[in-house]
């Protein structure tokens, strides 16, 4: 995997937005973990509607990396798969609890585009999972157009995620 390099550190930059999303899955939480951390189920829900995941790189361990490619519908041929995509690294591991990570979008021909913190807490409820889902941005902002979006797209990638828990 390709190093992603930046001279912010997510964890201690001041973060200009945050946005949280909660929902209540009726999965335990050693399986929504799991979702959020397995490449083959990551490629099932990662991304918003209209979006795919056509792969998934998870090196699961305190500072290791991971990569969730994005597909825009008919755009992106196989061969250049990560040519735009969703990387960072994991600072906190704590199954099936919590998961925090670094959230970086880059694209190969413009590098890093811009960068958050991910946190996720997992609590288990009523034979399911409680989870609380924080996203902070920091400066640069993404695009208007993605943050305009960003709890559309949350929304989206969870349903996703619920129906992948289901089945």
């Amino acid at each position: 995997m390709p190093e992603t390099h930046t001279d912010m550190d997510v964890r201690s930059a001041t973060p200009t937005k945050k946005l949280v999303m909660e929902r209540i899955l009726k999965a335990p939480p050693e399986r929504v973990f799991d979702a959020f951390t397995d490449p083959d189920q990551l490629t099932k829900w990662w991304w918003p509607n209209g979006f795919t995941c056509p792969a998934a790189e998870v090196d699961l361990r305190v500072g290791g990396k991971y990569r969730l490619a994005m597909q825009w519908p008919d755009s992106i041929p196989t061969g250049t798969q990560f040519s735009h995509y969703m990387g960072g690294e994991y600072y906190e591991i704590d199954r099936p609890h919590r998961l925090v990570m670094s959230g970086r979008a880059i694209n190969e021909d413009q590098g890093e585009l811009f960068a958050t913190l991910i946190e996720v807490t997992l609590e288990a409820r009523d034979g399911g999972t409680a989870l609380t889902m924080r996203q902070s941005y920091f400066e640069p902002m993404p695009p208007p157009e993605a943050m305009a979006g960003a709890e559309q797209g949350w929304s989206e990638q969870l349903k996703k995620l619920e129906h992948l828990l289901v089945d």
